[in-house]
C-alpha cells in the first residue's frame, strides 16, 4: 500500500514539476566482477543546494518541499523526497526535530522498517555531513534498487571497517539491539551531547529485508567526488563525464575504502 501510494504521488509530482530528480538513467560499469551503477547528476542539484532550499527544514509540517505520503505512527511521517536520487524516493522523518547525529532509537527503527515491505527496497541512513547528510533533521531513506555489492556484503568480503547482520525478516527490537552492539564495537559512541542527546561519530546504515550494514566514516570527499550511504550499495552519483572517468580510473571500491576505514 505504501509503495502504491508513493507511485501515484510520484507520477503526479513529476507531471506538475514538483519533483526534481537529481539523476538520469542508470549506467552500468563493471569493475572487479561488480556491476556498479552510476548516475549523472542533473541541474536540479543546483536547486537543492540553493540558499532558498538548503536553509529550510523540509521535514517540518506543512511539508511545502516534500509531498505527504502518510503518518507512520504518532511521531514519524513518510514523505516523498522532492529531490530523489532514485525515482521514487521516500523519507521516514521524525515529526519533531531530532539531530541526525544523535543515537538512533527503537522508535526510529520501528518507523523505518514499516517502509521495507518489498525485497527490492533499500533503506539508508547518513549520520551527519561527513556521512553524506544534507539535512540535520532526523530522517531515514528508502529507495527501490538492485544492490551491486550485495554478494560482498552478505559474504563478508567488504575491505573496509563495518558490521553486518543477516536476517530472515526484520524485527525492530532485534535491529535496535544489533545497532547498539555495532555502535559499541565500532566505537561510534561519544560522550558529547547535542540537544541533550548522545552524539555519534559519522557512519552510514544500509538496511534491506535480508541484512543491515553499518559503516564508520572518516571523510565524505575524495578529490572532487562526494559520497553518502547509498554508495556502499554499489550505486554512485557523479557530476560530469569527467568525474565519471576519474572514478572509473581511481576505482569504485578504492573510493569506498577511502571514505571509511580500510580493514587491516
Amino acid at each position: 500500500m505504501l509503495w502504491n501510494t508513493c507511485a501515484e504521488k510520484t507520477k503526479l509530482a513529476l507531471g506538475n514539476g514538483d519533483l526534481l530528480p537529481l539523476t538520469n538513467d542508470d549506467i552500468i560499469y563493471q569493475q572487479e566482477g561488480v556491476n556498479y551503477i552510476v548516475n549523472l547528476l542533473t541541474d536540479n542539484m543546483k536547486i537543492k543546494h540553493s540558499p532558498a532550499v538548503s536553509t529550510q527544514d523540509p521535514f517540518i509540517a506543512p511539508y511545502t518541499h516534500c509531498d505527504y505520503i502518510k503518518d507512520m505512527d504518532t511521531d514519524y511521517v513518510c514523505l516523498l523526497n522532492r529531490f530523489p536520487i532514485v525515482v521514487p524516493h521516500l523519507l521516514i522523518c521524525a515529526k519533531d526535530y531530532i539531530p541526525q547525529t544523535s543515537v538512533l532509537t527503537f522508535a526510529d527503527f520501528n518507523a523505518w522498517v514499516k517502509g521495507i515491505t518489498r525485497s527490492d527496497v533499500l533503506g539508508f541512513f547518513n549520520s551527519g555531513h561527513i556521512a553524506g547528510s544534507s539535512q540535520m533533521h532526523r530522517h531515514m531513506q528508502l529507495v527501490r534498487t538492485s544492490i551491486p555489492l550485495e554478494s560482498q556484503i552478505v559474504n563478508g568480503q567488504l575491505p573496509f571497517k563495518h558490521a553486518v547482520f543477516l536476517y530472515k525478516g526484520l524485527n525492530p527490537k532485534q535491529l535496535y539491539a544489533d545497532y547498539l552492539d555495532a555502535m559499541e564495537s565500532l566505537q561510534l559512541n561519544t560522550t558529547k551531547l547535542v540537544n541533550g542527546l548522545s552524539e555519534c561519530l559519522p557512519y552510514n546504515i544500509l538496511l534491506t529485508e535480508r541484512w543491515m550494514l553499518i559503516i564508520p566514516r572518516v571523510k565524505n570527499q575524495v578529490e572532487t567526488l562526494s559520497g553518502h550511504g547509498v554508495n556502499f550499495s554499489g550505486r554512485f552519483l557523479v557530476s560530469s563525464e569527467q568525474q565519471l572517468a576519474w572514478l572509473e580510473n581511481y576505482g569504485f571500491m578504492r573510493f569506498l575504502i577511502d571514505c571509511g576505514f580500510e580493514e587491516k
